[in-house]
């Protein structure tokens, strides 16, 4: 039988994948439903996590604008546990989005980027971007890119926000490697699930445990994203 941590785990994961098909209202549904379990079962950090992760989810998915009262409220829940690197990172993620879309941003915007914008349908927004000259979608890109609304793939910046989405779970990774071992069990169900899907850390966590401390072995054959989750984990040490 799953443990309430487990069973909100599973929502989580459940909402991400809704959220990467496009269906926001059931993935918002699906993470406020085990930010109740997480907190009910004691679990402040997770349900401050998983609301931060889903902040980030959002800006990454063109839905910059309502990323926002998700970034802000981690960021207020991690200040309230005494975590004011985490609650900084997340309020000033939050305060770089909410800064750039102002109304006179969005007005000169052609209307059907602006539409989907307000309306936080990322597939809209790719179709009107899609729809315009090629001159003017470059521009528009690079306008939208400079203020988060979206991301040019591949570059430095997108493993920087790969490192911010799983911070909490490498300090939780670097706490055990420094001796406490509370929470390696769900920590360790946590990689089994990102390995699940297409993460592969797991096995350089264990090594970690174990008191490897080189980089070059633990990160051999990973990609970009996965060997800065390592990096991460020895730098927290």
């Amino acid at each position: 039988m799953e443990t309430p941590k487990q069973q909100a785990d599973r929502l989580v994961a459940r909402g991400k994948e809704l959220l990467a098909q496009g269906d926001l209202p059931r993935a918002t549904d699906l993470l406020n439903q085990a930010v109740r379990i997480y907190w009910a079962a004691g679990e402040q950090y997770s349900a401050a996590a998983q609301i931060g992760n889903y902040g980030w989810a959002l800006r990454r998915t063109g839905r910059a604008d309502l990323a926002v009262p998700y970034l802000q409220q981690a960021a207020d829940l991690f200040g309230q546990m005494g975590l004011a690197d985490f609650a900084e990172r997340h309020r000033a993620a939050a305060a770089d989005v909410a800064s750039g879309l102002t109304p006179e941003f969005l007005t000169g915007l052609p209307p059907a980027v602006r539409g989907a914008i307000e309306r936080g349908d990322g597939a809209a927004l790719q179709f009107a971007i899609d729809q315009l000259p090629m001159a003017e979608q470059e521009l528009v890109i690079e306008r939208l890119t400079a203020v988060g609304v979206i991301r040019a793939p591949g570059g430095e910046e997108d493993v920087e926000e790969v490192v911010r989405q799983f911070e909490p779970l490498l300090q939780g990774v670097a706490n055990v490697a420094r001796g406490d071992l509370s929470e390696r069990d769900d920590i360790d169900v946590a990689l089994e699930d990102l390995e699940r899907k297409g993460w592969r850390i797991r096995r350089a966590v264990h090594k970690i445990w174990q008191g490897q401390r080189s980089l070059a072995p633990l990160t051999h054959g990973l990609d970009p994203s996965d060997a800065a989750l390592v990096r991460r984990v020895l730098e927290l040490i």
